[in-house]
């Protein structure tokens, strides 16, 4: 029970958690490629100071530099700051090494990466994200044009020229389909997110109403191609109200997410329990007669009476009233509930606490 009642209730309303998910899921995508990014340069550092070239090796290691700082950017949500950071460490990288040891390097390939990252980002719009990617293209074009056949400011010996431009070439390759990979893993955590937060209830974890009402659709349908017993069970904290405003809505929503816990351990795993609303559950059982789901409604009552809450003053005690009906041969499963709405009510008149069937 203390793991469920410990987690802090999430909010409300997949549509305004979407973009917060999908921004999410870009910083993660952002800081695995800085990391590998920044080991990639430690290693081109070593490279160029065992070639001589210290100006490149210099610069790799401003750039390992660049990348922790947006890193660090990336933990406290400067997602547009270290977004810059990275495209403009790309590119300056990319351009200074292509001048430095030539074309024929191969570093002119991590342009590529710049405009799958950049097409993905949270931060800017389609209209700007297209424009850039556009005039990154154009750029790549035009160094390849001018830059191919230039001379290098430093002559490199072939093999390890040859070596380079492999490398560079493999890196690239490894480095898109890595964050393509994680993109789409990312994407499906989030769609897994999403449905959960559209289908459960954000305080106990249980189904919500609108998913509870798709469930018994299909509960209906199947009743009416393979007949068989099923009973509701509607189920309502006593004096709830009460309880809310003698010891504050904390205490109420302790409350509620003990009764849902005890109420979900206490049913089978076909059995369907939803937040019907407020401090109102309903509990859906397939195949079960009416003496099984009795038997159960009392077992749920009796475990919801011995629940304990710590106050200030003493231990706190609830109970719960539940109305049970069994669904009729001819009968929609929303009459039965309103035959156990019937039942629970009265069951709150003759004193709460009990079962009464409907």
């Amino acid at each position: 029970m203390l793991a469920r009642m410990g987690k802090p209730a999430r909010q409300d309303g997949a549509s305004s958690l979407t973009p917060s998910v999908a921004s999410d899921s870009f910083k993660l995508l952002l800081s695995s490629g800085c990391l590998l990014a920044g080991v990639t340069h430690m290693a081109f550092g070593v490279l160029f100071y065992q070639a001589k070239v210290l100006p490149m090796a210099q610069v790799n290691i401003a750039s390992v530099l660049i990348y922790v700082l947006a890193i660090l950017l990336l933990r406290h949500d400067r997602v547009a700051l270290a977004l810059f950071m990275v495209i403009a460490e790309v590119a300056a990288h990319a351009v200074l090494a292509v001048i430095a040891v030539g074309w024929e390097s191969g570093f002119h390939y991590y342009l590529l990466i710049v405009i799958p990252v950049y097409l993905v980002n949270q931060v800017n719009k389609w209209p700007f994200k297209i424009g850039f990617a556009t005039f990154i293209g154009a750029a790549y074009v035009a160094l390849d044009w001018y830059w191919r056949k230039a001379e290098p400011a430093y002559q490199m010996d072939l093999g390890t020229l040859a070596y380079l431009h492999r490398f560079n070439l493999v890196t690239t390759i490894a480095i898109l389909s890595g964050l393509t990979v994680l993109y789409v893993h990312l994407i499906n955590q989030a769609e897994d997110r999403l449905h959960e937060l559209a289908t459960t209830d954000s305080l106990t974890g249980l189904l919500n109403r609108r998913s509870m009402l798709a469930a018994l659709s299909h509960e209906q349908a199947v009743r009416q191609r393979q007949p068989h017993d099923t009973c509701v069970l509607l189920v309502d904290i006593d004096h709830f109200k009460k309880l809310n405003d003698s010891y504050g809505h904390n205490m109420g929503d302790w409350a509620l997410k003990a009764v849902a816990e005890v109420l979900e351990a206490g049913v089978r795993d076909m059995d369907l329990v939803a937040r019907w609303g407020g401090e109102e559950f309903l509990i859906v059982l397939p195949f079960a007669s009416r003496d099984t789901a009795l038997a159960v409604a009392e077992r749920l009552r009796t475990a919801i009476s011995d629940l304990r809450f710590p106050s200030k003053d003493h231990t706190l005690r609830v109970s719960a009233t539940l109305g049970l009906a069994e669904l009729r041969a001819d009968e929609r499963v929303d009459q039965a509930i309103q035959r156990a709405d019937a039942a629970l009510y009265r069951g709150k008149d003759n004193g709460r606490n009990q079962v009464v069937v409907g």
